[in-house]
């Protein structure tokens, strides 16, 4: 998850106030953890989220990298559990090995990343790990939770009985829009269950598990190598070592033949790597 230094006016009033007319009984939330926000909610603030992150940062017009990044979400996705989003991914020119994904299904992957992977099934632990926070509906869960201890329950109560449900005009009321950090990093525990829940989502995709463990090791050593490669990855992640060890420690076990790849992931590497220089890690951070 990228951190962007976003202007945050307005910050949990803005997130919450989007969630006029959602029921508040909870029956939304996905996973563990309590959420106000309906999954069509998510897609609004996704939509809008991306929006802003997008006016930031350089997207990829290279197709067939694009395409063959897609294939592989497209492949996992049928898998992910929960609402079903209409997910799509674009590719960011940075350096750094690095993705993120917002609520409703809007994924993000870097150039240095794709670049980085030594297997197709590497590049697919990252973006199944990714669709799982979307599936688990992780950041508007986080997002309820802090507008909430922001807020206080009376204030969100109100702000949730409001019938306007046009996005425009509830931001307008609150006086502009805040993007939650929520959205871009997560706990501890939100991290291990995308860890745990992306890991079944390849399996089931007919990828090999052992390979977001092998992402893992990676990083690792990427961290002793190139450490600025890793520093946004590190910045919102917790350490790889131990999520290898509880990947590997789970078993996920499957008969895999790379033969069932989509294929082509040198190729659309060398593609990327005879593109001009992408900015570096700090310049596309901001």
């Amino acid at each position: 998850m990228q951190p962007f230094d976003i202007r945050r006016r307005a910050l949990a009033f803005a997130l919450v106030s989007l969630t006029a007319g959602c029921a508040t009984t909870g029956s939304a939330a996905q996973g563990s953890g309590f959420n106000l926000f309906s999954a069509e909610q998510d897609v609004e603030l996704g939509r809008e989220a991306a929006r802003q992150i997008e006016s930031q940062v350089r997207v990829l017009r290279h197709p067939r990298s694009t395409d063959y990044v897609e294939e592989i979400v497209h492949r996992l996705t049928a898998q992910a559990p929960g609402a079903r989003f209409d997910y799509q991914v674009k590719l960011v020119d940075a350096t750094d090995i690095n993705a993120f994904a917002l609520p409703g299904g809007f994924v993000y992957a870097n150039r240095g990343l794709v670049e980085a992977v030594r297997s197709e099934g590497e590049l697919a632990g990252v973006l199944a790990h990714e669709i799982a926070h979307v599936a688990m509906r992780h950041g508007t869960r986080q997002a309820t939770k802090a507008a909430g201890a922001k807020a206080g329950l009376s204030v969100l109560q109100r702000i949730l009985g409001r019938n306007d449900n046009e996005t425009g005009k509830i931001v307008g009321v609150v006086g502009g829009v805040g993007l939650n950090a929520a959205f871009l990093k997560f706990g501890r525990e939100d991290e291990r269950e995308a860890d745990r829940v992306g890991a079944e989502i390849m399996a089931q995709a007919g990828y090999d598990p052992e390979d977001m463990a092998r992402f893992f090791d990676l990083l690792a050593a990427q961290r002793k190598s190139n450490p600025s490669k890793v520093e946004q990855f590190f910045s919102s992640h917790p350490s790889p070592g131990d999520r290898a060890a509880l990947i590997r420690q789970a078993g996920y076990r499957r008969e895999y033949d790379r033969d069932d790849e989509i294929g082509g992931l040198a190729s659309v590497q060398r593609d990327l790597r005879r593109l001009p220089a992408s900015p570096g890690p700090r310049r596309t951070a901001r």
